[in-house]
């Protein structure tokens, strides 16, 4: 038989023992012997139930790292490894020279209004515009068939563009595959193709040079067909005004009878002067004459005769210069001559710049005045330039372990505060 245990006994309990009989002595120590014995299996099994939510908890974290951060970067590197189709680089850069204006004033100095002497890159925002539009897509697209070039969804559906992709997808692709950029201060463009073949890359990158060029040739010719269009309108306009003033000056002589009436009352005038002068002459002598001799005498009769004929000629001259009240004279149509001819030469003036006008604009549009200038053709590469496997897969893993991680640490946080 086994021997029951010995009750620990304090100087108390001893004192007690003393009043108490054995065997109620001994049921007493059973009854605490088992109690000391449960709170020990409840403390055990306290433990074990927390090491065991523990243990769950670490392999929830496990899990789902391994789960949304482990297998996507895993996932991407053998695709990017195995299975993407590999892409190449083809590279231009090209600046829009020309029609180029200064942002300050051109009068004024630099060192006066303190702004520097900068190019204005407008013509490069509308060419790096016009690379990322759909109407460039529409062109190449007639040109090159796009969709052929960059469709390759059979070898890697997702990087390549699927064959029913519309226009707006194609559009949202080309931008994707194709990267167009503008430095402000040099206005160089820098044009980035990537294909998946070295020589369809190159192809591209020479395509988008060329539609960058044809652009800025329709803007030049598009201004320069409008200054061509006015000049046009301004010298038909002058050669017409200048017909109308030719024909009232012919019209003018024709009823004068002078093709100069400016020369003729010139002439008329010297003509009168002379007679003027003959008349004093005359009349000196008719003085003289009557002086030594009478009235009826033939040398004071023949002095009066002729001084009479001067006078009429002198007041027939007068009054065609001057003209009477039935006409108006050829003073009036020396003043009407005089309009008429400043006219002619006025509308002749005229014609003559608008003619130099004329073949200007159509100088200058024959001449390219803003053009591309290609300073680094488009190149054609040798390696790939993506994937990167383990670039592109360390980049998801990074990303996804900082989401992970801000996700984990607030649930912790949000278990460690209902705890």
């Amino acid at each position: 038989m086994a021997q029951e245990p010995a009750v620990a006994a304090s100087p108390a309990v001893a004192r007690i023992q003393r009043f108490l009989p054995l065997p109620l002595l001994r049921g007493v120590g059973a009854a605490i012997s088992r109690r000391r014995a449960a709170s020990r299996n409840e403390a055990q099994a306290t433990l074990a139930e927390g090491r065991r939510a523990r243990l769950t908890r670490t392999e929830l974290a496990l899990g789902s790292f391994g789960l949304l951060v482990l297998l996507p970067a895993v996932a991407t590197l053998l695709y990017l490894t195995f299975v993407a189709a590999p892409q190449f680089r083809s590279e231009a850069r090209l600046v829009v020279r020309g029609n180029l204006e200064t942002v300050s004033n051109a009068s004024a100095s630099p060192a006066a209004n303190g702004i520097p002497q900068v190019a204005n890159t407008q013509e490069a925002r509308v060419v790096v515009d016009y690379l990322r539009s759909r109407a460039m897509v529409d062109a190449l697209q007639e040109q090159l068939d796009l969709k052929r070039i960059f469709g390759i969804s059979d070898r890697d559906p997702v990087f390549a563009l699927s064959p029913e992709a519309s226009t707006e997808d194609l559009v949202t692709y080309w931008n994707r595959q194709v990267s167009v950029s503008l430095e402000q201060m040099s206005g160089v463009i820098k044009v980035q193709v990537y294909a998946f073949s070295p020589q369809s890359a190159a192809l591209l990158a020479a395509a988008v040079v060329r539609q960058a060029e044809q652009v800025t040739n329709d803007l030049t010719a598009r201004n320069r067909s409008d200054r061509v269009v006015e000049a046009e309108a301004e010298e038909r306009a002058a050669f017409t005004e200048l017909a109308v003033v030719r024909t009232a000056l012919e019209a003018f002589r024709n009823s004068q009878g002078t093709l100069d009436p400016t020369k003729s009352a010139s002439d008329a005038f010297a003509v009168i002067s002379k007679l003027r002068d003959q008349r004093s002459a005359l009349n000196t002598d008719l003085n003289a004459a009557r002086a030594r001799l009478d009235e009826d005498s033939p040398v004071v009769r023949a002095l009066k005769e002729r001084l009479r004929s001067l006078d009429e000629k002198i007041a027939a001259l007068d009054g065609s210069l001057l003209g009477d009240a039935a006409s108006t004279g050829s003073s009036g149509n020396l003043v009407a001559g005089a309009e008429l001819e400043a006219s002619r030469r006025l509308a002749e003036q005229r014609l003559k710049q608008a003619e130099a006008e004329l073949i200007e604009a159509r100088t200058d549009r024959g001449r390219q005045q803003v053009y591309i200038l290609a300073f680094m053709a488009p190149t054609l590469p040798h390696e790939k330039a993506f994937p990167t496997p383990p670039l592109q897969a360390g980049a998801v893993f990074a990303i996804l372990f900082a989401a992970w991680a801000v996700v984990a640490l607030y649930v912790a946080s949000v278990y460690a505060r209902t705890r």
